[in-house]
C-alpha cells in the first residue's frame, strides 16, 4: 500500500525568494492592494491600517531587522529541505491553492486533483520588477519547467477519496496555455531539485468565495488522503506538504500563532474551529495547513520556526510559517 511517511508546511512568500534589499518595493505594490483584511477580517485601505498602527511597525522595518527575518526564513527552508533529502519520499503530495493560474470563474473546483505524467509550470512575464523577476525564477514561472507526476497513485488517490465521501475534481491535463503555480513550483525549486521525485498537486480553493472547503471539510480531507493512500495498493512513501500562508497580506500573528499551537497541541477542534471569516486573501492558505494536520492526525510535530515579516507601516507582509511533523 502507499503510505504518508512525512508531513510538512512551509510558506511560500515571494520574500522568501527575493532578498530584503527589495522588500520595499512590495511593500510599495501593498499600497494598490484591494485585499487588505485586518485581523477581525474586514477590508481596509492602506493608509487606514497605517494611520491606525502609527508608528507600530517601525523596528519591524528596518534593515536589519528584515535581513535577520530572511536569515531565519532561509535556515528553516534549509531545514525542510534535508528533511526531505533525509525522507526520501517517493513522490511529493502538494497540498496548494491556484490564484487563477489553471482556473477561473468559468470552472473552479472546490478541490482538485492532478493525474498526469508530466505537468507545467506557468510563466510569470512582468519581469520589469526586480522583485517579480526573483520571485518567477525561484517559482520555476521565469520559464516553462517540466516536472513528473505519478498518474496511477493520483487516480488511486481519487477513487480513495470518493470512498472516503469527498467528491474531488481531477485533470489530466491544464488548460491550454496555461501551467502550475508557485504553490507548486516553489516547493519544487527549494526542497526537490536538481532531481524532483514525482509530484501531486492538489488544488484547494482557498481564495475565491462561495465554493471555499470550511477548516473542518479541509481537516476531514487531509484524513481521506491518509486513507486513499493506504487503499492504493502502489508500494509508495509519500509526503505532503502544505505550501503556503500563513497570514498575508496583513499580519495577523494571533491567528498564525493560534493554528502552530493548535497543530502542536495536535488539536483538531481548535484548527476545525477557526473562523472562516479570519481566512481571507493570502491567509486562505491556512486552509492547506489544516489540511495537512489532518492527513498526519496524531503525529507529534518534530519542530516548527514562526517569522512574522512586516514590510510596511500598515503592518503589511507575511507570517512565515514552517514546519515538520514525525
Amino acid at each position: 500500500m502507499a503510505e504518508i511517511v512525512f508531513g510538512a508546511g512551509t510558506s511560500h512568500s515571494p520574500l522568501l525568494a527575493a532578498p530584503p534589499h527589495l522588500w520595499a518595493e512590495r511593500a510599495d505594490q501593498d499600497r494598490a492592494n484591494p485585499e487588505l483584511y485586518d485581523n477581525a477580517g474586514v477590508v481596509r485601505s492602506f493608509d487606514d491600517l497605517a494611520a491606525e498602527a502609527g508608528d507600530r511597525f517601525d523596528g519591524h522595518r528596518t534593515m536589519q531587522s528584515w535581513q535577520d527575518s530572511w536569515d531565519r526564513s532561509q535556515a528553516a527552508l534549509d531545514r525542510l529541505r534535508e528533511d526531505f533529502r533525509r525522507v526520501a519520499p517517493d513522490v511529493v503530495l502538494v497540498i496548494g491553492d491556484d490564484q487563477r493560474e489553471l482556473f477561473d470563474s468559468t470552472n473552479q473546483p472546490a478541490m482538485s486533483i492532478s493525474a498526469a505524467a508530466q505537468m507545467k509550470t506557468g510563466v510569470i512575464d512582468d519581469h520589469d520588477s526586480e522583485f517579480l523577476k526573483e520571485a518567477a525564477i525561484a517559482y520555476l514561472m521565469n520559464e516553462e519547467f517540466t516536472f513528473s507526476g505519478h498518474a496511477q497513485l493520483a487516480e488511486d488517490l481519487v477513487r480513495g477519496l470518493m470512498e472516503e465521501g469527498i467528491d474531488i475534481g481531477w485533470m489530466t491535463d491544464a488548460p491550454a496555455g496555461k501551467g502550475f503555480g508557485h504553490a507548486y513550483g516553489f516547493p519544487i525549486h527549494r526542497f526537490l531539485q536538481p532531481d524532483p521525485v514525482p509530484v501531486i498537486p492538489f488544488m484547494l480553493n482557498t481564495y475565491y468565495p462561495p465554493n471555499q472547503p470550511s477548516p473542518k471539510r479541509c481537516y476531514e480531507l487531509g484524513r481521506a488522503l491518509r486513507a486513499a493512500a493506504a487503499a492504493s495498493p502502489i508500494n509508495a512513501r509519500i509526503a505532503i506538504l502544505a505550501s503556503g500562508g500563513l497570514s498575508h497580506f496583513v499580519v495577523d500573528e494571533g491567528l498564525d500563532r493560534k493554528v502552530l499551537d493548535a497543530i502542536h497541541a495536535k488539536d483538531a477542534d481548535a484548527l476545525c474551529a477557526l473562523p472562516p471569516e479570519l481566512l481571507n486573501s493570502g491567509s486562505s492558505e491556512i486552509r492547506n495547513w489544516i489540511t495537512a494536520a489532518g492527513a498526519m492526525d496524531g503525529h507529534a510535530v518534530a519542530w516548527s520556526e514562526y517569522v512574522p515579516i512586516v514590510r510596511s507601516a500598515a503592518g503589511t507582509g507575511c507570517g512565515m510559517g514552517f514546519l515538520a511533523w514525525q
